[in-house]
């Protein structure tokens, strides 16, 4: 009761603080008054249609959510489901890939009041969370109105971890409110029950994303022009959700393999787009040719610049199809990594480097069955780059095996749906 006390007082204190600056930046942006007003929970009122509330954070809680929101739409057609993210990325993601359902909003600030005025307008019937949305004031509401609340996909990563266990006297009881818990790996399950979350609500399920469809570029408008580009003799690295720290070693690693491969190009895809200008200043200070790819120009199946800085947001999960070596960003500095699987879809041959601690265990299985290369550092990675930009066998033969290994992993989608459907089927 005290530390949840003291975690209202701290977040009244923050909101007192944060919103003024938001308000005033409101009043030049229509679309960040909408999300200032949907966070406070000024919902449209759903409340007769006791939707499914499903709550996915980001962009990539949004992509895989997206099966099982299809799956539940395909069963039970006549349910009302609203979906709710916390970025505009994420919101942008649902509103291109999903249709059926009866509201996309922001998520509400995680505080008593705001969360009442919420569910007044909302009256969920049940509340789906997706990953690690673990939100205290939430999950204590849920269980004070006794409507059912599962979180699917979970995962609790090293990093969070040490943060949770620190906390776990003031988690143990918000955790209680929770119907189930489906966790990704027998890891995720160990950390959650350690966490103070009771071992009969656990399940093992898998991860969503060994499940999530990956489709290929629609061959119409500019996606020709991408076939033209990418699909020449040229090899072409793609470095995925890149960090600051990433693209100094990858532009150096770029300069030192063009001496014996000189037709190699990179796609540059930072994790966070209002960093172009800052990596656009590093390709300046290094030298190199680039455009971005919104501006591209296709002359003659090519485009002369060595390097491609990707300036849109959800097209490297699809460009990926193109890409001679793969490398997953946020693992080369201590970000803990990205999501490895969606190159897999591909076949593609993967690296990453040593911090991978948001996917460990899916890192360390893929490694040991042979479908990635885990490098140590700058120097392992040009070596690994530069022998397999030589051997094209090796390269075909660890996208082969990264392929298997995600057929191997699918099915989480159906053990999901078992586990949730008994909930759907009471609403």
């Amino acid at each position: 009761m005290i530390l949840s006390c003291f975690y209202n007082l701290i977040f009244t204190l923050f909101l007192l603080l944060y919103l003024p600056s938001l308000f005033l930046k409101s009043l030049f942006r229509s679309s960040l008054r909408e999300s200032l007003r949907e966070r406070l929970g000024f919902y449209p009122s759903l409340s007769h249609l006791r939707p499914i509330w499903i709550h996915a954070a980001s962009m990539g809680e949004v992509l895989c959510s997206l099966p099982l929101i299809k799956k539940i739409k395909e069963e039970f057609p006549s349910l009302p489901i609203i979906l709710t993210t916390m970025t505009h990325a994420g919101r942008e993601t649902a509103r291109k890939n999903l249709s059926g359902v009866d509201g996309i909003l922001y998520f509400p600030f995680d505080h008593p009041f705001i969360l009442k005025r919420a569910f007044r307008r909302l009256s969920p019937s049940l509340l789906l969370l997706t990953e690690t949305e673990l939100w205290p004031n939430l999950l204590h509401l849920c269980g004070k109105k006794g409507i059912p609340l599962v979180l699917f996909n979970g995962r609790i990563s090293q990093k969070s971890f040490g943060r949770y266990r620190f906390l776990k006297s003031f988690f143990k009881t918000p955790l209680r409110s929770v119907s189930l818990f489906l966790m990704q790996t027998e890891e995720d399950q160990r950390r959650i029950l350690q966490m103070g979350a009771p071992l009969e609500k656990i399940r093992v399920t898998g991860n969503l994303k060994f499940d999530q469809t990956v489709f290929t570029l629609e061959k119409k408008g500019g996606n020709e022009n991408n076939s033209s580009l990418f699909r020449g003799s040229d090899p072409l690295l793609i470095a995925g959700s890149t960090h600051s720290g990433e693209e100094e070693i990858l532009l150096r690693l770029l300069k030192k393999l063009k001496k014996s491969h000189p037709s190699l190009r990179l796609l540059l895809a930072p994790r966070h787009l209002d960093r172009l200008e800052e990596v656009e200043r590093l390709l300046r200070r290094e030298g190199l040719s680039w455009v971005r790819k919104t501006a591209l120009q296709v002359k003659e199946g090519k485009g002369g610049e060595g390097v491609i800085l990707l300036d849109t947001l959800g097209e490297l999960k699809m460009l990926y199809q193109y890409a001679t070596i793969v490398f997953i960003g946020g693992s080369l500095v201590p970000v803990g990594g990205h999501n490895p699987l969606e190159p897999l879809f591909f076949k593609k041959c993967l690296l990453f480097g040593p911090h991978m601690f948001n996917f460990m265990e899916i890192s360390k299985r893929l490694v040991d069955y042979g479908g990635a290369i885990q490098v140590t550092g700058e120097e392992e990675f040009a070596f690994q780059l530069d022998h397999l930009l030589r051997d094209e066998e090796k390269r075909k033969e660890i996208g082969e095996r990264g392929y298997e290994f995600v057929q191997l992993h699918r099915g989480a989608l159906e053990r999901t749906m078992n586990e949730i459907r008994p909930y759907l089927l009471r609403r």
